[in-house]
């Protein structure tokens, strides 16, 4: 699987250190009760609620919401974020990118990685 790895354990201890620094970044850039920072760091499970009611099992996501699984869990996202805050000069936009990035890699720290098509995790 490309990207950063969540199935070894230094790829595993780098994922908790990243989003342990990036959510202790955007309380300190933010405030720790900065509501772009926390919102931004559970949007990315909108797609768990969106499949939960028709998930087969509690390990697998039906097929239509692998994809916004996926796509929100991608670091893709918070770099988007990132450019964006940068052209906006948005403070607010930047905090949002934090949180956005330290719920995927504390994800990833627990072995949480993108969904297979079937929508069991890889």
């Amino acid at each position: 699987m490309k990207g950063w790895t969540y199935r070894h354990p230094v790829g595993r201890a780098v994922s908790g250190a990243v989003g342990l620094l990036a959510l202790g970044a955007g309380a300190r850039v933010g405030g720790r009760r900065s509501r772009a920072l926390w919102t931004a760091a559970v949007l990315p499970d909108v797609a768990l609620l969106y499949g939960i009611s028709a998930a087969p099992a509690f390990e697998r996501l039906p097929a239509y919401a692998v994809r916004p699984y996926n796509v929100l869990h991608s670091p893709a996202v918070p770099v988007a974020l990132f450019a964006l805050a940068a052209v906006a000069g948005s403070r607010r936009t930047a905090v949002a990118g934090l949180g956005w990035l330290g719920h995927i890699a504390v994800d990833r720290a627990f072995g949480y990685g993108p969904r297979r098509p079937d929508g069991l995790r890889y």
